[in-house]
């Protein structure tokens, strides 16, 4: 169901239960109205006969009072009166009416049924007279039928006029989603400029700016994935390159220059083989998470990374924990990623044989909990902190003679960022650098 449609049922549904009630309301109030109305003019009437009665002087008499027959006057159906004599003599009536039932009636205001017909009757009795007004109740229905239908035309009119009109408003509204929907129609998929709509309602400002805040993230991202396409292929041109020239060198010599040609061609594999496989991870990082890959013990995964180690390298790493384990909504093989790539990049950039520190902090407070490992490398410069994070950006490049792909911070940051941490590197007092992430501590949704 369209927008138009349903917006014009919801509107005329609420106006037409508003309308009948009003209506009901309308009747009853008209009803109760015209009852009165005319039920003063049977008073009114008796009366106006009982004052033309006084003026003309005519006192009853117990005596013969001159009447030949009684006076008859015509009158329309529905409509009675009779003057006649306490005494019982009938002085004047109209021709039709129940005048038969007049005889003994009540003072003041009644209703009687004759001959299957409801009448509404009024007596009046003074000086000896006693006057009788009455009409038809079937008369006043139609007289209120006649009101009813004299109001509700028009108001039937107004309401399917009002439907229409508001059929066409809602239509001229909803233009500017239809200028929307026409842009989006026609928009080429490499398209992430900034859709406007002219004369756009403030309702629809709100999902214009949220529209647009997606396409220039996507621009971002697109942008960013073709950066990462060119280096990645730049990166793997490069161990390519040096593993074809040795294997060439390797054909053409013998002896020992041809064990070294090897050896440096097995070291480009090595290197490209570390390079697919943080490109992989990297790849996980944006990727959906899998419900089975859950992380009950930070130390857990801690312990899983010093494992995986060189033995050589174990014994460099002073490990402190501070406060009690905990769970993580980050997925067990994304932490274990995180943690390891900060702690290669220390043990890589710091000179042999010095120790790196690892510590391990939890605040159940903040319900966070802290990884930070400190080297004593040769740290980054200022002019190097804005280019953190870029994926295949190597700080001083050839470092101890052991070049990385640049995407092990890369990978760290996507991790933290995603899931609500963050990295900060800052330098090390006596030099050195930190690295730490924080993240959410407790058990994910």
């Amino acid at each position: 169901m369209s927008l138009r449609l349903r917006a014009v049922l919801i509107a005329g549904v609420s106006l037409m239960v508003l309308w009948v009630a009003a209506a009901g309301l309308m009747m009853r109030s008209i009803h109760a109205n015209l009852d009165r109305t005319l039920d003063g003019q049977l008073a009114m009437s008796a009366r106006m006969v009982s004052g033309l009665l006084e003026q003309a002087a005519l006192a009853p008499n117990p005596v013969d009072t001159g009447f030949a027959e009684v006076v008859r006057v015509s009158g329309s159906e529905g409509i009675a009166c009779e003057i006649r004599l306490l005494r019982g003599e009938i002085l004047a009536r109209t021709t039709h009416g129940p005048h038969s039932e007049f005889e003994e009636l009540p003072i003041g205001f009644s209703t009687r049924e004759v001959d299957g017909s409801q009448w509404r009757v009024y007596v009046l009795r003074v000086d000896g007279y006693q006057i009788t007004t009455a009409d038809r109740m079937d008369q006043r229905d139609v007289l209120i039928d006649e009101l009813l239908y004299a109001a509700g035309v028009p108001f039937l009119i107004a309401s399917f006029g009002g439907l229409v009109a508001l059929w066409i408003g809602i239509g001229r509204g909803l233009a500017p989603l239809n200028a929307l929907r026409e842009q989006l129609r026609v928009k080429r998929t490499d398209d992430t400029s900034p859709i406007a709509v002219e004369h756009s309602p403030s309702e629809l400002r709100p999902m214009l700016d949220a529209m647009n805040g997606l396409l220039g993230r996507l621009a971002r991202a697109l942008s960013s994935q073709r950066a990462f396409t060119d280096a990645a292929a730049h990166e793997l041109r490069t161990p390519l390159t040096v593993i074809d020239t040795h294997l060439q060198v390797a054909r053409l010599t013998e002896g020992e220059e041809a064990k070294i040609s090897l050896g440096n061609a097995e070291a480009g594999v090595q290197r490209l083989r570390r390079t697919l496989d943080q490109m992989m991870v990297l790849a996980r990082a944006d990727a959906s998470i899998d419900p089975a890959d859950g992380c009950e013990s930070v130390l857990a995964a801690v312990a899983a990374v010093l494992q995986k180690l060189d033995v050589a390298e174990r014994p460099r790493l002073n490990v402190s924990i501070e406060g009690s384990d905990t769970a993580t909504p980050i997925p067990r093989s994304m932490l274990e990623a995180a943690i390891r790539n900060l702690v290669d990049n220390a043990i890589r950039y710091s000179p042999p044989n010095t120790p790196v520190d690892l510590l391990v902090s939890f605040d159940s407070a903040a319900d966070r909990f802290r990884i930070a490992i400190a080297d004593r490398g040769p740290g980054l410069g200022e002019d190097h902190v804005s280019l953190i994070g870029r994926r295949f950006w190597r700080g001083d490049q050839g470092r101890n003679g052991k070049d990385g792909a640049g995407l092990g911070l890369s990978i760290v940051r996507a991790i933290a960022e995603r899931f609500g941490g963050a990295l900060n590197l800052q330098a090390r007092k006596g030099g050195g650098l930190i690295a730490e992430i924080t993240l959410p501590s407790g058990g994910g949704d």
